[in-house]
């Protein structure tokens, strides 16, 4: 993940905090941790924030392409996710259990 590494990176050569960052780039100090751990992905005007804040060009954060890119991959990791946890949660799941004919009960 190039815009992690850059936008943490950038940030430590400035001697920032990420709050300092986030505060000057009008951002909570929480999305600039996710931002920074690859666990949120960026959209175009939150990279020219941060772009802004840290006085340098956005293509120096990330490429458009890269920001899509990103931005597609959360959004599919987080649909096989919510599928995944659909599954585990369902009501009619017995687990497996055997239905016995005499009682009607799992056992």
């Amino acid at each position: 993940m190039a815009f992690a590494e850059n936008l943490r990176r950038l940030r430590l050569e400035q001697f920032l905090s990420q709050g300092e960052l986030a505060r000057r780039a009008s951002l909570h100090a929480v999305t600039l941790t996710r931002l920074e751990g690859g666990a949120t992905a960026p959209s175009t005007r939150t990279v020219r924030a941060l772009a802004e804040a840290l006085g340098v060009e956005p293509r120096e954060l990330a490429t458009p392409d890269e920001v899509a890119e990103l931005r597609r991959f959360m959004r599919d990791d987080a649909q096989i996710e919510s599928d995944v946890r659909y599954q585990q949660d369902a009501w009619n799941d017995d687990g497996g259990a055997v239905q016995t004919p005499t009682s009607g009960r799992a056992e």
